[in-house]
Protein backbone atom coordinates (compact mmCIF):
# COMPACT_ATOMS: atom_id res chain seq x y z
CA UNK A 1 0.00 0.00 0.00
CA UNK A 2 1.35 3.45 -0.73
CA UNK A 3 1.39 7.08 0.81
CA UNK A 4 0.23 10.13 -1.09
CA UNK A 5 3.13 12.86 -0.54
CA UNK A 6 2.47 16.24 -2.78
CA UNK A 7 5.40 17.80 -3.09
CA UNK A 8 5.36 21.28 -3.71
CA UNK A 9 8.01 23.29 -6.52
CA UNK A 10 7.57 26.40 -6.84
CA UNK A 11 4.29 28.85 -6.42
CA UNK A 12 2.65 30.14 -9.27
CA UNK A 13 -0.09 33.33 -10.18
CA UNK A 14 -2.94 33.15 -11.98
CA UNK A 15 -6.42 34.55 -12.81
CA UNK A 16 -9.21 33.41 -10.67
CA UNK A 17 -10.82 32.69 -14.48
CA UNK A 18 -8.22 30.06 -15.25
CA UNK A 19 -8.88 28.21 -12.24
CA UNK A 20 -12.77 28.07 -12.97
CA UNK A 21 -14.49 28.78 -16.62
CA UNK A 22 -16.21 32.28 -17.01
CA UNK A 23 -14.44 33.55 -13.36
CA UNK A 24 -13.22 36.82 -12.56
CA UNK A 25 -9.62 37.49 -14.94
CA UNK A 26 -8.66 40.57 -12.59
CA UNK A 27 -8.63 38.49 -9.84
CA UNK A 28 -5.14 36.89 -8.99
CA UNK A 29 -4.71 33.64 -6.49
CA UNK A 30 -0.97 32.09 -5.99
CA UNK A 31 -1.48 28.48 -6.30
CA UNK A 32 1.27 25.67 -5.99
CA UNK A 33 2.83 23.84 -8.65
CA UNK A 34 3.27 20.30 -7.57
CA UNK A 35 4.96 16.79 -8.00
CA UNK A 36 3.72 13.71 -6.25
CA UNK A 37 5.46 11.06 -4.79
CA UNK A 38 4.19 7.61 -4.09
CA UNK A 39 5.95 5.99 -1.00
CA UNK A 40 5.42 2.57 0.09
CA UNK A 41 6.53 0.41 -2.68
CA UNK A 42 10.15 -0.79 -3.48
CA UNK A 43 10.36 1.49 -6.67
CA UNK A 44 10.78 5.70 -6.41
CA UNK A 45 7.76 6.72 -7.89
CA UNK A 46 6.99 10.09 -8.75
CA UNK A 47 4.37 11.66 -10.80
CA UNK A 48 5.14 15.05 -12.61
CA UNK A 49 8.56 16.74 -13.53
CA UNK A 50 8.24 20.45 -12.23
CA UNK A 51 8.38 23.85 -13.43
CA UNK A 52 11.28 25.80 -15.25
CA UNK A 53 12.67 28.55 -13.13
CA UNK A 54 11.97 32.40 -13.38
CA UNK A 55 13.43 34.52 -16.00
CA UNK A 56 14.76 37.72 -15.06
CA UNK A 57 11.25 39.03 -14.08
CA UNK A 58 10.11 36.54 -12.39
CA UNK A 59 8.24 34.92 -15.28
CA UNK A 60 7.58 31.28 -16.71
CA UNK A 61 5.31 31.27 -19.52
CA UNK A 62 3.83 34.57 -18.90
CA UNK A 63 3.25 33.18 -15.64
CA UNK A 64 4.43 35.07 -12.50
CA UNK A 65 6.72 32.10 -10.50
CA UNK A 66 8.42 31.26 -7.09
CA UNK A 67 11.15 28.62 -7.04
CA UNK A 68 10.60 25.84 -9.78
CA UNK A 69 13.67 24.80 -11.52
CA UNK A 70 16.48 22.57 -10.91
CA UNK A 71 16.18 23.75 -6.91
CA UNK A 72 12.48 23.59 -6.43
CA UNK A 73 12.21 20.10 -7.56
CA UNK A 74 15.30 19.09 -5.23
CA UNK A 75 14.41 21.06 -2.17
CA UNK A 76 11.14 19.21 -3.14
CA UNK A 77 12.09 16.00 -3.10
CA UNK A 78 14.82 16.24 -0.35
CA UNK A 79 11.49 16.42 2.10
CA UNK A 80 11.21 12.57 1.24
CA UNK A 81 14.79 12.00 1.20
CA UNK A 82 15.03 11.12 -2.76
CA UNK A 83 17.18 13.00 -5.82
CA UNK A 84 15.66 13.26 -8.83
CA UNK A 85 18.59 10.72 -10.26
CA UNK A 86 17.16 7.75 -7.78
CA UNK A 87 13.45 8.08 -9.25
CA UNK A 88 12.79 4.88 -10.91
CA UNK A 89 9.45 5.46 -12.61
CA UNK A 90 8.17 8.67 -13.88
CA UNK A 91 4.40 9.47 -14.19
CA UNK A 92 3.76 12.23 -16.23
CA UNK A 93 0.33 13.16 -16.15
CA UNK A 94 0.64 15.43 -19.18
CA UNK A 95 3.44 17.85 -21.08
CA UNK A 96 2.11 21.25 -20.12
CA UNK A 97 5.01 23.54 -19.59
CA UNK A 98 4.31 23.20 -15.33
CA UNK A 99 4.70 19.43 -15.61
CA UNK A 100 7.49 18.49 -17.80
CA UNK A 101 10.47 20.79 -17.33
CA UNK A 102 12.54 19.21 -15.09
CA UNK A 103 12.97 15.90 -17.33
CA UNK A 104 16.71 16.12 -18.19
CA UNK A 105 17.26 15.55 -14.59
CA UNK A 106 15.43 12.16 -13.97
CA UNK A 107 18.30 10.51 -16.05
CA UNK A 108 17.80 6.56 -14.95
CA UNK A 109 13.93 6.97 -14.54
CA UNK A 110 11.27 4.81 -16.47
CA UNK A 111 8.94 7.70 -17.86
CA UNK A 112 5.34 6.97 -18.52
CA UNK A 113 3.05 8.65 -20.76
CA UNK A 114 -0.33 8.55 -22.59
CA UNK A 115 0.84 8.03 -26.73
CA UNK A 116 -2.47 10.14 -27.03
CA UNK A 117 -0.30 13.06 -25.36
CA UNK A 118 3.17 12.32 -27.22
CA UNK A 119 1.42 12.12 -30.50
CA UNK A 120 -0.86 15.47 -29.54
CA UNK A 121 1.48 17.53 -27.85
CA UNK A 122 3.49 17.40 -30.77
CA UNK A 123 0.87 18.80 -33.11
CA UNK A 124 -1.89 20.07 -30.75
CA UNK A 125 -5.05 21.68 -32.11
CA UNK A 126 -4.59 25.31 -32.55
CA UNK A 127 -5.34 27.26 -29.73
CA UNK A 128 -3.10 24.75 -27.50
CA UNK A 129 -0.23 25.26 -29.34
CA UNK A 130 1.21 27.94 -26.90
CA UNK A 131 0.28 25.70 -23.43
CA UNK A 132 3.35 22.94 -25.09
CA UNK A 133 6.90 24.10 -25.37
CA UNK A 134 8.42 21.12 -27.20
CA UNK A 135 12.09 22.06 -25.98
CA UNK A 136 11.30 20.91 -22.65
CA UNK A 137 9.93 17.57 -23.73
CA UNK A 138 11.86 16.70 -26.99
CA UNK A 139 14.37 15.17 -24.55
CA UNK A 140 12.15 12.39 -24.07
CA UNK A 141 13.26 10.91 -27.59
CA UNK A 142 16.47 10.31 -25.58
CA UNK A 143 15.29 8.91 -22.24
CA UNK A 144 13.32 5.65 -21.62
CA UNK A 145 10.21 6.86 -22.19
CA UNK A 146 7.47 4.05 -22.43
CA UNK A 147 4.05 5.08 -23.89
CA UNK A 148 1.27 3.64 -23.04
CA UNK A 149 -2.02 3.54 -24.65
CA UNK A 150 -5.75 4.10 -22.02
CA UNK A 151 -5.49 2.68 -18.30
CA UNK A 152 -2.78 0.63 -17.57
CA UNK A 153 -0.67 -1.11 -14.27
CA UNK A 154 2.31 0.14 -13.66
CA UNK A 155 3.05 -1.77 -10.33
CA UNK A 156 0.66 -3.31 -8.11
CA UNK A 157 -1.02 -0.67 -6.73
CA UNK A 158 -0.27 2.06 -9.20
CA UNK A 159 -1.69 2.76 -12.33
CA UNK A 160 -2.86 5.01 -14.97
CA UNK A 161 -6.04 6.26 -16.03
CA UNK A 162 -6.55 7.72 -19.52
CA UNK A 163 -8.57 10.85 -18.29
CA UNK A 164 -9.06 13.46 -21.05
CA UNK A 165 -9.93 16.76 -21.22
CA UNK A 166 -7.67 19.27 -20.55
CA UNK A 167 -5.68 18.22 -22.88
CA UNK A 168 -6.56 15.02 -25.55
CA UNK A 169 -3.81 12.49 -23.68
CA UNK A 170 -4.30 13.77 -20.60
CA UNK A 171 -3.71 11.09 -17.96
CA UNK A 172 -4.37 10.75 -13.81
CA UNK A 173 -2.91 8.00 -11.22
CA UNK A 174 -4.86 5.15 -9.39
CA UNK A 175 -3.13 4.80 -6.20
CA UNK A 176 -4.04 2.23 -3.98
CA UNK A 177 -3.71 2.87 0.06
CA UNK A 178 -4.71 1.93 3.32
CA UNK A 179 -7.68 4.02 2.95
CA UNK A 180 -8.61 3.27 -0.46
CA UNK A 181 -8.28 3.89 -3.78
CA UNK A 182 -6.78 7.46 -4.55
CA UNK A 183 -7.28 9.31 -7.85
CA UNK A 184 -4.45 11.90 -8.99
CA UNK A 185 -6.61 13.90 -11.09
CA UNK A 186 -3.59 15.69 -12.74
CA UNK A 187 -4.83 19.11 -14.20
CA UNK A 188 -7.99 17.72 -15.29
CA UNK A 189 -9.18 19.51 -12.20
CA UNK A 190 -7.22 22.15 -10.60
CA UNK A 191 -8.83 22.76 -7.56
CA UNK A 192 -11.69 21.31 -5.19
CA UNK A 193 -14.41 23.81 -6.94
CA UNK A 194 -13.81 22.26 -9.84
CA UNK A 195 -14.78 19.01 -8.41
CA UNK A 196 -17.72 19.89 -6.18
CA UNK A 197 -19.22 23.30 -7.43
CA UNK A 198 -20.96 23.77 -4.41
CA UNK A 199 -17.88 25.37 -2.70
CA UNK A 200 -18.35 29.12 -2.39
CA UNK A 201 -14.32 30.44 -1.76
CA UNK A 202 -10.84 29.40 -2.65
CA UNK A 203 -8.33 30.03 -0.37
CA UNK A 204 -4.96 30.71 -2.07
CA UNK A 205 -1.08 30.83 -0.61
CA UNK A 206 -0.89 33.99 0.64
CA UNK A 207 -4.12 33.64 2.71
CA UNK A 208 -6.28 35.68 0.35
CA UNK A 209 -9.77 34.42 0.10
CA UNK A 210 -11.65 34.34 -3.11
CA UNK A 211 -15.07 34.12 -3.58
CA UNK A 212 -16.42 31.45 -6.22
CA UNK A 213 -19.82 30.85 -7.57
CA UNK A 214 -21.15 28.30 -6.19
CA UNK A 215 -23.24 26.33 -9.58
CA UNK A 216 -25.32 23.41 -7.61
CA UNK A 217 -27.12 22.93 -10.52
CA UNK A 218 -23.67 21.64 -12.08
CA UNK A 219 -21.89 17.91 -11.08
CA UNK A 220 -18.13 19.47 -12.27
CA UNK A 221 -17.33 22.46 -13.07
CA UNK A 222 -15.03 23.09 -15.81
CA UNK A 223 -11.59 25.08 -15.81
CA UNK A 224 -10.66 27.52 -18.47
CA UNK A 225 -8.27 25.62 -19.89
CA UNK A 226 -9.54 22.65 -22.02
CA UNK A 227 -9.83 20.59 -25.02
CA UNK A 228 -12.62 18.57 -25.24
CA UNK A 229 -15.53 19.72 -22.75
CA UNK A 230 -17.41 16.59 -23.30
CA UNK A 231 -14.65 14.41 -22.73
CA UNK A 232 -13.68 16.62 -19.84
CA UNK A 233 -17.01 15.45 -18.05
CA UNK A 234 -16.71 11.72 -18.87
CA UNK A 235 -13.17 11.89 -17.36
CA UNK A 236 -14.20 13.11 -14.55
CA UNK A 237 -17.24 10.79 -13.75
CA UNK A 238 -14.36 8.26 -14.47
CA UNK A 239 -12.27 9.58 -11.62
CA UNK A 240 -14.22 9.81 -8.82
CA UNK A 241 -15.60 6.14 -10.01
CA UNK A 242 -12.51 4.27 -9.63
CA UNK A 243 -11.18 6.30 -6.37
CA UNK A 244 -15.00 5.63 -4.98
CA UNK A 245 -16.11 9.15 -4.25
CA UNK A 246 -14.88 12.90 -4.72
CA UNK A 247 -13.08 13.10 -1.31
CA UNK A 248 -10.80 10.38 -2.85
CA UNK A 249 -9.67 12.68 -5.65
CA UNK A 250 -6.79 14.76 -5.52
CA UNK A 251 -6.75 18.34 -8.01
CA UNK A 252 -3.46 19.76 -9.24
CA UNK A 253 -3.03 22.77 -8.00
CA UNK A 254 -5.62 23.46 -5.03
CA UNK A 255 -3.51 25.31 -2.14
CA UNK A 256 -5.75 23.22 0.60
CA UNK A 257 -3.29 19.73 -1.03
CA UNK A 258 -0.04 21.77 0.67
CA UNK A 259 1.83 19.90 3.38
CA UNK A 260 -0.33 17.03 3.38
CA UNK A 261 -0.22 13.39 3.03
CA UNK A 262 -3.28 10.80 1.45
CA UNK A 263 -3.63 7.14 2.72
CA UNK A 264 -2.33 7.01 6.04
Amino acid sequence: MYRIIPLQVAEIMAPLGIVAMFGDMQKMLVAPVFVFYLDGGDKKILVDAGVGSPDSSGIVHGFPVIGGGEQGLRQALSRVGAEPEQIDILILTHLHFDHCAMLPLFRRARIILQEKEWQTAHNPVPVARAVYEHELFTVLERMNLVLVDGDCEIVPGVRTLFLPGHTQGMQGVAVETNRGTYVLAGDLLYSYYNLDPTITSLKDLRGNELTLTPRPDLPFFPPAVHIDLSAWYASCWKAVGVAGGREMVIPGHDPAVVEKTFGE
